[in-house]
């Protein structure tokens, strides 16, 4: 995948003036689209201002704001370019910072351990999350470049918001697809992991997994009155992992922003009950999701691409020191497993990190030198940054 110069310029000078802009590109799609749209008085960048405004939304895990943050399809390449030059923007800082800290092995099994007598007794499923903490010195577009030509059959995206911050990612996995003409949504159910060179059959595990979120996001199509048709199981190839997949649609009269709601978050990022497991990850997990497991996308001519946000990166200008100064960002990489009654502690920690490994692979550069992490980040110090960075 490519970027010409002045799509290049336009990403940098968002990046450095702390512009809403977003970078993407739906499924089956090799052409970057770019947009952006300053922020008002009120120094806030709600997406869903009307139905006829077309525009990038990400939305956070837990539905805890009061709208959805976005960028609407004001300005492109050439013009943002033309406004920075002829304009000072002093755009307000992003509201929340990636953690220095990551997902302590400890921390892992505490929670695991917490989760699973519930689980034996009681059945149901609980998505237990960490992150992983990666500074890096490449740049936040030579890094999704490489990220995003790895597959086309995600939704990928590069984006800034002040409610959100920097995220970057490339998701296999649909919330919700509207087609306004013909009053039809598809959605899909997608639980299950395992390496795509494993040809055995899917064990009872994993499909149990896949039938809690089959099951859950049926019943909440037919719950809204919708007629809902189930296609059969197949799979879902993601980079060097693989899932079960059930492709749903539905038909009806349909209010696609309180459906996103109502289906966000699946049982696959969450759990089922999703109550109990929403209550759980608030009380054992040790960082806050943000945006992972929100979902992200766009409106274009009033149809919604709705997707949920995984294989992501949240990131922050920082300098690393240690024998000297090194700028670059600082990154948090999230991954999350199902845990059921008869999960396996390590099998689930060794699922997050096959599903953080492209990821890191891709901050640490072709050759392996451009990324710390671990022990060698715990040797120096991270200082954050305040002011705009250089790009």
């Amino acid at each position: 995948m490519k970027i010409d110069e002045l799509t290049r310029e336009a990403v940098s000078a968002c990046l450095s003036r702390r512009i809403p802009f977003v970078l993407y590109a739906l499924p089956g799609d090799d052409r970057l689209a770019f947009y952006a749209s300053p922020v008002g008085e009120t120094g806030m960048s709600p997406a869903f201002v009307d139905d006829s405004t077309d525009c990038f939304f990400i939305n956070f895990f837990d539905n805890d704001e009061a709208y959805t943050s976005g960028v609407k399809f004001s300005l492109d390449a050439g013009t943002l370019v033309q406004l920075c030059k002829a304009k000072d923007f002093k755009q307000p800082l992003a509201e929340i910072r990636p953690r220095v800290s990551p997902t302590f092995r400890a921390s892992y099994h505490e929670a695991f351990s917490r989760i699973i007598p519930r689980l034996k007794a009681e059945g149901g499923k609980t998505v237990l999350s960490r992150h992983r903490t990666i500074f890096t010195k490449r740049s936040p577009i030579d890094m999704v470049i490489d990220y995003f030509g790895l597959t086309d059959s995600t939704f990928r995206y590069l984006s800034y918001t002040p409610e959100t911050g920097v995220w970057f990612g490339s998701t296999p996995e649909l919330l919700l697809e509207s087609d306004a003409e013909s009053r039809e949504v598809r959605t899909m159910a997608l639980a299950g992991t395992r390496p795509t060179d494993d040809s055995e059959p899917w064990d009872e595990k994993n499909l149990y997994e896949q039938s809690i979120v089959t099951d859950f996001i049926a019943e909440t199509l037919k719950k809204e009155g919708l007629d809902v048709a189930i296609d059969d199981l197949s799979e879902r190839r993601f980079l060097n992992i693989k899932h079960l997949c059930t492709e749903i649609t539905a038909r009806g009269d349909i209010d696609v922003i309180d459906l996103m709601q109502e289906l966000s978050p699946t049982p696959a990022v969450a759990g089922y009950p999703r109550d109990e497991a929403l209550e759980e990850i608030s009380r054992y997990e040790t960082h806050r999701r943000n945006c992972y497991g929100g979902y992200v996308g766009v409106r274009i001519n009033g149809n919604y691409h709705a997707y949920v946000n995984l294989r992501c990166c949240f990131m922050a200008p920082a300098v690393f020191v240690l024998d000297g100064q090194i700028s670059g960002w600082l990154c948090n990489l999230y991954a999350g497993g199902g845990i059921v009654a008869d999960s396996i502690e390590e099998d689930e920690w060794n699922e997050t990190n096959a599903k953080t490994e492209v990821l890191a692979t891709v901050l640490s550069g072709r050759d392996g030198s451009s990324a710390v992490e671990g022990m060698m980040l715990n040797s120096g110090s991270i200082e954050m940054l305040d002011a705009p960075m250089a790009f």
